[in-house]
């Protein structure tokens, strides 16, 4: 669905346009260096295995703010997210390619406000959900 689209054309199911990104070890170090990291985790290899990963973890609120993206990316700015909860379950890896995806579960009017209720999740290459949330979307009026 293009950028231009309106509420009335969205319908209860209907999949979210994916987002696909790649969490290179450069993409990585600018988010670390950016918030000031200081959990090993997400930058030391070695630390992370001596843990039992597989390698660097990437930061769950660094993968997890990748959810307004796909939003922002469908709809532009014809809504603003009101509320977003969100759930962890396996993590990304250093130089995992993850796929973002959603579906448009619930459409309703509510005292005159549109708004959207949307499942939300991403998945490594094997498509093991990584983390998944519910995003509650309400329409901006236009002047």
């Amino acid at each position: 669905m293009s950028s231009a689209s309106a509420f009335d054309e969205i319908r209860e199911q209907a999949e979210i346009p994916s987002l696909e990104i790649d969490f290179s070890a450069a993409r990585n170090k600018n988010y670390c260096e950016l918030v000031n990291e200081i959990n090993p985790l997400h930058f030391d290899q070695e630390y992370a295995r001596a843990l039992g990963y597989k390698d660097i973890v990437v930061a769950g609120i660094f993968t997890a703010s990748l959810f307004p993206k796909l939003i922002t990316d469908w709809l532009g700015g014809q809504a603003v997210i009101e509320k977003m909860e969100v759930k962890f379950g396996s993590p990304a890896y250093l130089n995992d390619t993850v796929t973002y995806r959603g579906r448009v579960e619930k459409k309703v009017i509510e005292e005159g406000a549109k708004k959207l209720e949307c499942d939300v999740w991403s998945e490594n290459a094997a498509a093991e959900r990584l983390a998944s949330a519910t995003i509650l979307l309400r329409f901006q009026e236009r002047a």
